[in-house]
This record gives C-alpha cells, structure tokens and sequence, in this order.
C-alpha cells in the first residue's frame, strides 16, 4: 500500500514538471501550442515550437491569443482589441437630419466632429425655412440659420450617452405678423435675429454607424428689427428629435 503510493506521488510530480516544462499558448479557436522563447508586443507574439530542432520563429497577432502559461507558472491574459472596439470605438464624424424640425417647415442637417477623447463635438447646423408660416411655436418665422454648438459627453461615447453644451445661432427671419401701409397688409421682410442657447440631450446609439438624439434647448433670442407687438430680446425653448450617420 505504500508503495503504491509512493509510485502515485512520483507521478504526480513527473506529470507537474512535464506540464509546466514548456510555455503553451492557448489561441482563441480553442487549439493549443507548446512553445518556447516568446516575445510578446502590441503588434505581435513570437515564439519557437517546443520540440522543434529547425530554429523556425512564429507570429501570431495577439487579438488571435486567449492567454500564455509560462513554464515557471505565470499566465498572461490578452485583451482583444477587435473586441473592445465593437463596444468603444464609435465613429467621431456625424451628419444628423432634425426630423422634429419639419413640425415647424424647416430643412435643417447639421455636422458634428467628436474629438478622439469621446468627450468634445463641435456641431455645426444649417437650417433652411421653406414655408412663410414656419415658425409654428413663435412669433417669427426662420428663412436661414447656421451657428455652432459645443456637445460635452461627461462619460464619453457609448450605446446611451447624455451631453450638454452651449450655442449659438445668427439667421435671417422675419415677424409673423403683417403690417398695414393704409391701402394693403404686408409681410415684414427678413432681417438679422441671434440665439444664445444652452443644449441639453440624450443620444442612442445602437449601432457604431447610426444614432438617434433627443434635445431641449433654452435660452435667449435677439432680434433688433422686431415689430412694435414682438420683443428685441425674449426667453425660447426648442426640441429636437434627430437622426445620425457616423462615419
């Protein structure tokens, strides 16, 4: 009885040594290879096949790799990066169609850049007024407007973001209203108008190419050349519901 196990012990410790007398590199599609001399990088694995006279150096990419069991015991584990982009790397440039403006009689599309951080865009606007009543929640109607907004996203870009930010728009409109010359009623020609804005919205992105956003934005509007019964300066609330390519 002793001896027996005696000779199960032995073995054991053989079987232990003869594991781990070599490094093995376990691949992604589940197959294994014991090798020896590996250098690891960010670009590639190399390594000789244990076992072989020939001096042959392999490589592999490591997004091909699971982990490495190294003879001395240690293991390194591999991130994959294609992996991790899937998740994180969302497309940086947006061309965004404002569906919600249509309500209003309005054509507008914007550009956004987001910088490589994920937490900065740069939104660039322009809308187009195609109806004289096009305003249907003012006092006046847009014909042409352009302007900037800066997006902050606090926790960067992802499937469920929020950003906030403020912006800025200079245009051309003019009141809704009419005037009477003594003989006819006539509509007020288009002049200059500004708005200060802070935005605030939520985006989902389902995908890396495509994203769908909510807005609310408030703030001020100045418009210099407003009729007698409309105000220079006054408070506005805007929403929008938008549409996203990402490229």
């Amino acid at each position: 009885m002793i001896k027996t196990r005696t000779t199960l012990l032995v073995l054991l410790l053989l079987f232990a040594c003869g594991l781990f007398s070599q490094d093995y590199i376990y691949f992604r599609d589940q197959h294994r290879v014991a090798a020896k001399d590996i250098q690891v990088n960010d670009a590639e694995v190399k390594f000789r096949t244990y076992g072989e006279d020939n001096g042959q150096v392999y490589s592999a990419d490591p997004d091909q790799i699971d982990l490495i069991v190294f003879e001395n015991g240690k293991v390194r584990l591999f991130q994959h990066r294609s992996k991790l982009a899937n998740h994180y790397n969302y497309k940086n440039n947006l061309i965004t169609y404002h569906l919600f403006d249509l309500l209003v009689n309005n054509f507008t599309i914007s550009y956004e850049r987001i910088l490589s951080s994920g937490k900065l865009g740069f939104d660039i606007p322009v809308s187009f007024g195609y109806s004289d009543n096009n305003s249907g929640f003012g006092d006046m109607s847009n014909t042409f407007y352009t302007g900037l907004n800066l997006n902050f996203y606090p926790t960067g870009q992802g499937i469920i973001r929020y950003f906030m930010g403020p912006g800025i728009r200079i245009g051309m409109g003019h009141s809704k209203d009419e005037y009477y010359d003594g003989n006819d009623y006539y509509k007020y020609p288009d002049s200059f108008y500004g708005k200060l804005l802070v935005n605030n919205g939520v985006v989902f992105s389902p995908i890396k190419a495509l994203s769908l956003s909510a807005v609310l934005a408030m703030g001020i509007r100045y418009f210099p050349d407003a009729p007698y019964n409309n105000d220079v300066v006054k408070t506005v609330v805007a929403f929008s519901f938008n549409l996203s390519y990402r490229f």
